[in-house]
């Protein structure tokens, strides 16, 4: 086992994903292609929208090909500290130059529909903020020395990650030409999906439409999937041939077909949400921003998601290499991982909601992903636990009882109309899974964050080395009202339960009990809503 770094990688590159969701808020709200016409430079420079999409499957492929020893000397140095210094700097060249950039964009924007001309001073003022806003968190990341070595030392694989997004684009147009004999695949696929949750869906094979009574889109065959099929295959080859020393390549090729499939079933889900999105949300949300962007968000998270099952899966590798990928392990991705992922899941699946979750299977599914990718360095479930454990859990239980606030008898009525809108079977489905999901993926994901990290983190940094029995008062009260702070409907209920969750894991010094207590308290409440009708404590 390696030493833990100073502070995960993962966590040195949040500012680029704040500046991904800053590029999609500006690109959902605006279209750059008024601002070139006006300026009379939309037949040379108007498909430029594509760089960014195309720039995001190159860092992709890139990254992917560059190898376990590269990457893992980019992880280490991600991890230093020496970056944080100038984060303060950058997120205010960040946060200036994008207001600039927005308030500039609106009014340029409202400059050119209203018929007049844009100068190009004034359009080189906007691309001067775009470029400040991008290259501020950027080099917050890393400092251009590093960015400079890092491509150098990634030549190889760069040139490759070149060469994918070259390949993948002209695959992805190439394979367009199956459309026709996909496209019924395509549709069922989305109605299938939809179905369930709306037993009045507009559905017209013959013309490829597809949509609520409100909101109806038109597949076209750019938006079938099979471009995204024509992609992965080419990256995902280019994959098998940059590790085919390290693979056993028959086995390896199974990737293939999972790849397709996974994309396919991925872009059935875009298209279901940018019906809900168009339905529910904003028609012209979905048919600009999310319509152009998700698809290449799906397609780089799973190609991501691929490369990373294939290389923490020994089945797939030759003997004498898996060593080599342990070797980065990071204690705080591991802890934490479930956690982040039920909520990012949850914040997603939230965006094609009104309040009531229909996805919510997608968090175990999700949570179980995170779970896997992991399973070689969780703490290892001991058996049988303490019997303090489901005791603890009761008395969370009652305690939950008496402080948790009853939510209104209008949010109970609507909570019922939602589940019942579900119709049979699937409104059995989605209580059995919503049971699932607390007894089970809950608490497994919360107490590796709250318990085995969050609590050992606030007694010491290299907190792998904290034993589980040891407890301070600062290490308590604050992991307890984090705890409590992600339950903010029942803040108090669930600041005590943290407490009580933490003496749990104090006990024997496992985190094992933490679960089961937290798992015995979920339990409970699951049974009072499904055998006593008690659905308030799930509103």
């Amino acid at each position: 086992m390696s030493t833990p770094a100073a502070r995960p990688a993962w966590f040195a590159l949040w500012p680029l994903g704040l500046l991904l969701v800053e590029y999609l808020w500006i690109s959902v709200h605006f279209d750059a292609l008024p601002l070139l016409q006006s300026a009379g430079l939309a037949s040379g420079f108007g498909h430029l929208g594509i760089l960014a999409p195309l720039a995001i499957v190159i860092a992709t492929a890139t990254y992917t090909l560059s190898g376990p020893q590269l990457r893992a000397e980019l992880a280490a140095h991600l991890s230093s500290a020496h970056t944080r210094p100038r984060l303060p700097v950058a997120l205010g060249i960040n946060l200036a130059s994008y207001v600039g950039l927005h308030v500039l964009t609106g009014l340029l924007l409202e400059r050119a529909l209203a018929g007049r001309a844009i100068g190009l001073p004034a359009l080189a003022g906007w691309l001067l903020l775009l470029a400040a806003t991008a290259a501020s968190l950027v080099l917050a990341v890393l400092p251009l020395g590093a960015l400079l070595r890092f491509v150098r030392r990634a030549g190889d694989a760069l040139v490759l990650g070149l060469g994918a997004g070259a390949l993948a684009w002209t695959a992805g147009l190439a394979s367009e030409r199956l459309w026709e004999a996909l496209r019924s695949a395509t549709l069922y696929s989305v109605f299938a999906l939809m179905r369930p949750f709306n037993a009045a869906l507009v559905f017209v094979p013959e013309e490829a439409a597809i949509g609520t009574e409100d909101f109806v889109v038109l597949v076209a065959p750019e938006c079938s999937g099979i471009e995204g099929i024509g992609l992965i295959l080419t990256v995902m080859a280019l994959y098998l041939y940059a590790a085919r020393q390290r693979l056993r390549f028959a086995r390896a090729l199974w990737l293939l077909p999972v790849a397709v499939i996974a994309v396919w079933i991925g872009n059935a889900l875009r298209i279901a949400a940018l019906i809900a999105v168009g339905a529910t949300i904003s028609p012209k949300i979905a048919l600009s921003g999310f319509h152009s962007k998700a698809g290449w968000l799906f397609f780089c998270a799973i190609a991501l998601a691929l490369i990373a099952v294939a290389q923490r899966t020994r089945w797939l590798w030759r003997d004498g290499v898996t060593q080599e990928l342990e070797e980065t392990w990071n204690p705080a991705g591991t802890y934490l991982a479930p956690l982040l992922t039920l909520i990012a899941t949850a914040l997603l699946t939230a965006l094609f909601s009104t309040g009531f979750d229909p996805w919510y299977g997608l968090r175990i599914l999700a949570v179980a992903a995170a779970l896997y990718l992991q399973r070689r360095h969780l703490p290892r479930a001991s058996w049988p636990v303490a019997w303090q454990a489901p005791a603890i859990g009761v008395a969370v239980f009652v305690v939950w009882l008496v402080l948790v606030t009853h939510p209104t008898s209008q949010q109970v009525a609507e909570f019922r109309a939602h589940v019942a809108a579900l119709g049979q079977p699937w409104a059995a489905v989605w209580l059995a899974l919503r049971a699932l999901g607390s007894v089970i993926t809950v608490p497994i994901a919360e107490e590796l964050a709250f318990r085995a990290f969050l609590l050992r983190r606030l007694i010491a940094a290299d907190f792998v080395e904290v034993d589980k029995t040891q407890l301070t008062p600062v290490a308590l009260a604050v992991s307890s009202i984090a705890f409590g702070l992600l339950h903010p409907g029942a803040f108090v209920a669930a600041s005590v339960a943290g407490v009580a969750y933490a003496l749990a894991q104090k006990l024997r010094g496992r985190t094992a009990d933490a679960i089961v207590a937290h798992a015995v308290t979920n339990s409970l409440i699951a049974i009072d809503v499904l055998a006593f009708d008690a659905v308030w404590l799930w509103v």
